[in-house]
C-alpha cells in the first residue's frame, strides 16, 4: 500500500508540471485553467503566498532557456523509456536481477532519468509552485527507491547486497548521501535526520528559485520610473537606453496618456519585437492561442504591451516584486518609428488568466 501511495503521487506531480506546459498550447488550455487556474488566482490574492504562481526564470523574454529545458525533458523521458525496457524486458524473460546496462552503476535509473526529465519540464515552465512539486516528486521517489531496496533485499539476499556495494543509488558518487552524512549525520535517530533534510531541501530550493529569479531579471532589460509610475521591460535586444527612449516616446503620446493617467497607479510596460513573440505573451496571459493570434496587428514592428495591477500588496514599493499580478489592458503597435495602431484589450479575452510571468 505504501509503495503504490509513493508511486502514485510521484506520477500525479510528473503529471502537474507537465501539463501546465501541455496545456497551455493547446486548444482546450481554457477548460483546463478553470480548474487550476483558481487555485493560482487564490494564492496570488494572499500576500504570504502570493509569489508562488510567480516565475523565477525568464519565459517571455527568451527562447534559450526553455530551449534548453525542451532538450532536458526530451533526453529524461527517452532515457526513462530505453530502461523501463530494459527491465520489463527482463521480468518477462525471467532473468531475475538487472545488472547491466543502465543498471550497471545505477541501481534505480528509471527514477533518475525521470527526475531529469521533470527537470527539463521545470525550466520549461518554471514556477515556484511547481518548482515544490518537483522537489515533492523526487522525495516521492526516493522514497520508494528506498521501499524498493528493502523487498530486493528479502528477494535476493547477500547477492543484491553485493550489487548496492558495487552501484550508486542514483548519481555517480551519491553526493546526495555525502552531504546528507557530512552535514546531518550528527542526527542519529533516523527518522528526524530524514525529515530535517527533506526540510532543507525544500527551503533550499526556494532560496535558490528566488536567487535565480533576481539573476534573470538582472539579465532582462527593465528600468523603474518612479515619477511616472512606469516599470518597463524588454524582450528584444535592446539597451536599458533604448528601452527608456521607447518608453519615453510612447507615453509622450496624448492618446496613451489618457489611457494610462484613470488608473493612478504603476502600470507594466512589456517590449518586443514582432507578433510571434506577442502571441506567446498574450497565451500566457489567458488568452486562447486563436484570439491571440487573430489579433489585428502587423507581423512586423514593435509591439508594446501594457498592463495594470490586478492586486497591489506594495503600491508603493517594487513593480518587480515577485507578489504582483499584472493583466494586460491595451497594445501599442509602433512601425517606422511611429505608432500606427493602439489595441483595446477587454478582460473577458483573459478567460484563463493562469498568472502571466512578467518576463
Amino acid at each position: 500500500m505504501f509503495r503504490l501511495i509513493l508511486r502514485m503521487a510521484g506520477v500525479a506531480a510528473y503529471l502537474l508540471i507537465t501539463l501546465e506546459m501541455i496545456f497551455m498550447v493547446a486548444p482546450f488550455a481554457l477548460y483546463y485553467y478553470s480548474a487550476y487556474s483558481p487555485l493560482l488566482s487564490t494564492a496570488s490574492r494572499v500576500s504570504a503566498i502570493a509569489w508562488l504562481p510567480a516565475f523565477f526564470l525568464r519565459h517571455l523574454s527568451t527562447d534559450i532557456v526553455p530551449s534548453v529545458g525542451g532538450l532536458i525533458l526530451v533526453l529524461g523521458f527517452v532515457g526513462f523509456l530505453l530502461s523501463a525496457f530494459q527491465l520489463y524486458h527482463a521480468k518477462f524473460m525471467r532473468r531475475g536481477m538487472v545488472r547491466s546496462v543502465f543498471y550497471k552503476r545505477i541501481r534505480h535509473p528509471q527514477y533518475l532519468w525521470l527526475a531529469i526529465s521533470g527537470l527539463g519540464l521545470v525550466i520549461v515552465w518554471p514556477r515556484f509552485v511547481l518548482l515544490l512539486v518537483y522537489v515533492h516528486m523526487l522525495w516521492f521517489y526516493y522514497l520508494l527507491a528506498r521501499d524498493e531496496e528493502r523487498r530486493m533485499r528479502a528477494a535476493y539476499g547477500d547477492a543484491y547486497q553485493q550489487h548496492t556495494h558495487r552501484t550508486w543509488m542514483f548519481l555517480p558518487g551519491e553526493p546526495g548521501g555525502y552531504l546528507k552524512q557530512r552535514l546531518f549525520g550528527w542526527i542519529k535517530n533516523r527518522r528526524v535526520q530524514l525529515f530535517v533534510v527533506y526540510g532543507v531541501s525544500v527551503a533550499a530550493s526556494i532560496g535558490i528559485a528566488f536567487g535565480s529569479r533576481e539573476i534573470s531579471l538582472g539579465l532582462t532589460p527593465h528600468v523603474r520610473l518612479r515619477d511616472e509610475r512606469i516599470a518597463a521591460i524588454s524582450f528584444q535586444s535592446a539597451s536599458v537606453q533604448q528601452l527608456r527612449k521607447i518608453v519615453d516616446s510612447t507615453f509622450a503620446n496624448a492618446e496613451i496618456q489618457n489611457r494610462v493617467k484613470p488608473l493612478h497607479e504603476w502600470v507594466l510596460v512589456q517590449v518586443m519585437e514582432g507578433k510571434s513573440p506577442l502571441v506567446h505573451t498574450m497565451i500566457d496571459a489567458g488568452m486562447t492561442r486563436a484570439n491571440a493570434r487573430n489579433l489585428q496587428l502587423t507581423d512586423q514592428g514593435t509591439k508594446i504591451v501594457v498592463l495594470h495591477r490586478t492586486n497591489a500588496f506594495t503600491p508603493n514599493g517594487d513593480p518587480f516584486s515577485v507578489r504582483e499580478v499584472w493583466q494586460p489592458i491595451f497594445i501599442v503597435e509602433i512601425n517606422e518609428n511611429r505608432i500606427s495602431r493602439v489595441l483595446e484589450l477587454n478582460s473577458y479575452l483573459f478567460p484563463a488568466n493562469p498568472v502571466m510571468p512578467i518576463f
